[in-house]
């Protein structure tokens, strides 16, 4: 996938008419969430990953966030209990993929933009969310995230002052491993370790206490360096953010620490 440009594509749809107080029922349908079925008519779509999340502000609007399949998008709906409206403005960057995806990002994109309803349901002990377009006749089905559901390797990391990419050819990639038990381990660039974190995924807060690690010192110079400021960072890690394959650790202050993906 070769990104040609980055832009500000402006969405525009129809608005509709809402009466009645605005309903708090939208404040179960806050967090990150993973594409698991999308369905228009009769017809069940073939999907590349793709993701939403959710989050109701002060006025009880729904702040929009995700990935499309190959490009990342966010935008406003509004919520009066079960029903949406999408307010115009619905950004979205500008990368090209393979065609398949590029279709599939077409129909992911305008049964969400255009989704007028939602419903939460339990499907095998987890919590479903669907997102309904009538127009079209579709429905975007989604599981919970969590960052627990997969193995992440580093992607950038702060290091003198900057945010820097970290190159897969010259080093061995550190990764992060959550469990249910509160354990996180992995590989962190020359040495494995375990170590403890607490979690609260409602808030976004994630913060962890340094444990073992084991002792091996045949790394490069400048993988020991990457490990030892993985550490430190690791340590300083106090909210984080899940967008699409992407998590991000960020300290008390908001400066982004380390960004990993899936």
């Amino acid at each position: 996938m070769k990104k040609i440009k980055l832009f500000t594509a402006i969405m525009s749809f129809a608005m509709l008419a809402f009466f009645g107080c605005k309903s708090k029922d939208a404040k179960q349908i806050e967090g990150d969430w993973n594409l698991v079925q999308y369905k228009i008519g009769e017809k069940q779509i073939e999907f590349s990953c793709a993701t939403i999340s959710l989050l109701q502000d002060e006025n009880l609007n729904i702040k929009v966030s995700g990935f499309s399949g190959v490009n990342s998008f966010s935008g406003l709906y509004k919520a009066n209990g079960k029903k949406l409206i999408a307010e115009p403005g619905f950004i979205s960057t500008k990368m090209m993929g393979s065609k398949e995806d590029m279709e599939f990002e077409r129909l992911f994109l305008n049964s969400a933009v255009g989704a007028d309803s939602w419903k939460t349901k339990t499907q095998d002990g987890k919590i479903l969310l669907c997102i309904y377009n009538s127009t079209e006749n579709s429905e975007l089905v989604f599981a919970k995230a969590s960052i627990k559901d997969a193995t992440w390797t580093l992607a950038a990391i702060l290091k003198n002052g900057g945010v820097q990419s970290i190159n897969a050819e010259k080093s061995e990639l550190p990764t992060l491993t959550f469990n249910e038990e509160n354990k996180a381990s992995g590989f962190s660039g020359v040495n494995y370790y375990t170590m403890d974190y607490a979690l609260d995924e409602a808030a976004k807060k994630l913060s962890f206490t340094l444990g073992a690690s084991t002792l091996m010192a045949s790394g490069s110079k400048e993988a020991q360096e990457l490990e030892q400021q993985f550490y430190i960072n690791l340590d300083q890690v106090a909210t984080y953010s899940l967008f699409g394959n992407t998590l991000t650790l960020r300290s008390k202050d908001g400066k982004t620490l380390l960004e990993f993906t899936k």
